[in-house]
């Protein structure tokens, strides 16, 4: 077993920290932060939360439990170093560091892992402390971590945190002190095997068949169902605030009224299911007569005891919500009041975040008021402007986190579905967020803080998605089994998800209930000229230039295929799309583009293919030559992309091919059989035989000008 020379505590210039010292020093904590509740440096966790920048993330935290006996105390006085001091400028200043002067709180956990694993290696090798450590051990340890199999940024992250971990010797007793790591010297890539994994965003979009009905849904709770559960929620508040907390004579007589009517009437008496079990509903009863509920309990028992239990105690307020004409519910039960607000609440997140593209913690920071009206005197905004804070990169001069964020300089541009989301939150709220963790509604859910005030964690709000699927399934399998929300082949639908699924269904228009190609059209807009729910180029534009180019590359690899097999192209830019798919094909070979290949994809206006099956046509999209864009004769006017939804068939820019054709003649026999049914009246059949005869004049041009790559042999 290997040691080091060792030194008494403090004697080396580093700074001395007793156990029972709280591990954060002052200048680390925010000014209203309570000492005492800081974790302290003996403590085998360290509650990292003072150092959050927003409430939403659920708390990181430092175990020292997972490292070995013999080495823990060395790692965490460097782990007192890591959360006290800015990063050594030695490291900030490496022609190849990528790294901030203060860590985040979740990097920091990051690098305490790391750390866990290389003392874990030292373990099985004997080496017992970090002083003992030798040049050729960390070279070893490198190649070690180069065998693992993990992931190149993976790998790299392991060296590194080994290079922060010599970074901070200076600071440290001479028996944690470890030498300069070989790839500091040399090149980290040196010493790790050659990958071509991109290093690339691994969120995976929500599958279409799933964000289908979940936004069809959530905007169903928002646009008609949200005002019944609000009024079926006044009443239940109503209710519970009239239960007196001790028995009042004069209510006495109201509840024994109140047990016999339901007597009178052979009644059950109101209840609910629990544990699958009919039981007794006394907080509706006392509210109903303003008794406490150990009045309601003696009035069942002296003049009820006969009575049936029901599985229900159903509300007043009248269901006014339609569903295919019909009313969504029968009524609202005093137990699903407020089960419903907690649904409605998720809804209005789900379409917050999906037709946003906020990140999470940015929208489960939204404050009442965050959606001013706009102005009509030319002083405010014409369209809906929601304000907030950002979190990711808020930092101060000095390079630290700012607790609670910083305001956005450019608010998000909001559309009406999320306008009207947010409206029905503020109608929902009883404080300032529009998300908090805890209210008269909502009991706290699992990964949520306790404390009122807070917003709702990432943990939390996945929780509630997943509550949510499971009513709707429930309910969709009573109602319309035909719009139940499917697995997810990628996992639980997450908060962090939207985002990306929100790039992706814009990129590629995908058809089917959650097209909606005017809504996404306008999100693209706005995107591209507002700045769209991003800040600078680490926004959604960002994400959607990815997307839109992943989704062109691989529409003209299908192209390719498909002229390759003797797919014939019509239309004004038939030998555009041609070319640009033979082009495209070449160039990339079909492979998944990273964020660099994407770039330069979209650098080529030949590639600016934009697939749109709903118009039976693909834009090869010059923006001199489109008129879907009023403003293309001026050069400043000109937009990056098409509008799909207003594609004009005389446009020089379309291209049809086999494929669009054959979707067009079932549409055409669709038609057809629509006009023949005896409940189809006059004018429609009239109308769609227009359609037809226009339809049909398409299919004879394209038979009559089609063209087709010559077949051959491909490299």
């Amino acid at each position: 077993m290997r040691t080091a020379r060792t030194s008494n505590p403090g004697v080396d210039g580093h700074r001395l920290v007793h156990d029972a010292d709280p591990f954060l020093d002052l200048h680390r904590l925010p000014d209203t932060y309570d000492t005492e509740s800081v974790s302290r440096f003996g403590d085998l966790r360290w509650d990292l939360s003072p150092l959050n920048t927003n409430d939403h993330q659920v708390h990181d935290c430092l175990n020292w439990q997972l490292f070995p006996l013999p080495l823990r105390s060395s790692f965490r006085r460097a782990g007192w170093a890591l959360v006290n001091l800015p990063t050594p400028e030695a490291l900030l200043e490496s022609r190849t560091a990528r790294r901030r002067k203060w860590l985040h709180p979740a990097s920091m956990r990051n690098v305490v892992g790391q750390w866990c694993q290389l003392a874990q290696w030292l373990l099985a090798r004997d080496i017992t402390e970090l002083g003992a450590l030798t040049v050729d051990d960390l070279a070893d340890y490198a190649v070690e971590v180069g065998r693992l199999g993990i992931s190149t940024t993976t790998a790299v992250n392991r060296l590194a945190a080994v290079t922060l971990l010599w970074g901070f010797a200076p600071h440290l007793p001479l028996g944690d002190r470890i030498p300069m790591p070989p790839w500091q010297a040399e090149s980290m890539r040196d010493y790790l095997p050659r990958t071509d994994t991109a290093n690339e965003n691994g969120t995976s979009p929500i599958h279409p068949a799933v964000m289908s009905p979940l936004l069809i849904w959530a905007m169903r709770f928002v646009d008609d169902f949200a005002d019944d559960i609000l009024a079926a929620w006044q009443e239940h508040h109503t209710l519970t605030g009239r239960i007196r907390p001790h028995a009042d004579p004069a209510s006495s007589a109201a509840m024994r009224e109140l047990v016999e009517q339901y007597a009178a009437e052979n009644r059950p008496l109101p209840g609910c299911i629990h544990n699958g079990r009919p039981m007794l509903a006394i907080s509706y009863l006392a509210g109903r007569a303003n008794a406490s509920k150990e009045q309601a309990s003696h009035a069942v028992r002296a003049y009820g005891p006969h009575l049936p239990v029901a599985g229900e105690a159903p509300l007043s307020s009248p269901i006014r919500g339609r569903l295919d004409g019909r009313a969504w519910l029968e009524h609202i039960t005093f137990h699903e009041a407020p089960r419903l607000m907690h649904r409605l609440s998720t809804a209005c997140l789900i379409v917050i975040l999906y037709l946003t593209g906020m990140r999470p913690g940015e929208a489960l920071e939204l404050r009442v008021g965050c959606c001013p009206e706009p102005g009509t005197d030319g002083t405010r905004p014409s369209g809906h402007q929601i304000h907030g804070n950002y979190f990711k990169g808020a930092r101060d001069g000095d390079g630290k986190h700012v607790v609670g964020g910083l305001p956005r300089d450019t608010p998000w541009t909001a559309i009406a579905p999320v306008v009207r989301a947010v409206r029905v939150l503020e109608r929902m709220a009883d404080g300032p967020l529009l998300f908090p963790v805890k209210t008269a509604w909502a009991a706290t859910t699992s990964g949520s803080r306790k404390r009122c005030g807070e917003a709702l964690t990432c943990q939390g709000a996945n929780s509630r998605i997943v509550a949510f699927v499971a009513w709707l399934n429930d309910y969709a399998a009573r109602t319309r089994p035909d719009e139940c929300i499917p697995d997810d082949p990628h996992g639980p639908v997450k908060v962090n998800r939207f985002r990306r699924t929100l790039a992706w269904h814009i990129a590629r228009l995908p058809g089917g209930r959650v097209a909606l190609a005017v809504q996404y059209g306008h999100l693209r807009a706005s995107t591209i000229t507002d700045g769209y729910a991003g800040r600078a180029r680490d926004g959604l534009r960002r994400i959607l230039d990815i997307e839109t180019a992943r989704a062109m590359a691989d529409y003209l690899d299908t192209v390719a295929d498909r002229l390759h097999r003797g797919e014939h192209v019509s239309g004004p830019a038939a030998r555009r799309l041609i070319g640009a798919a033979t082009g495209a094909q070449l160039r990339f070979e079909g492979m998944f583009l990273t964020p660099k290949q994407a770039r330069a994809l979209l650098a080529v206006p030949q590639f600016h293919v934009y697939d749109n099956p709903e118009a039976f046509l693909t834009c090869n999209y010059d923006p001199a030559k489109a008129l879907c864009h009023p403003d293309r004769a001026h050069p400043s006017g000109r937009s990056t992309s098409p509008a799909i939804d207003r594609c004009d068939p005389a446009c020089a820019n379309i291209a049809r091919t086999d494929t669009h054709i054959a979707a067009l003649r079932s549409e055409i026999a669709r038609l057809r059989e629509e006009i023949v049914e005896p409940a189809t009246p006059m004018p429609l059949r009239e109308r769609l035989g227009h359609r037809i005869a226009h339809l049909d004049k398409i299919v004879e041009q394209h038979e009559r000008t089609r063209t087709h790559e010559p077949r051959g042999d491909r490299s």
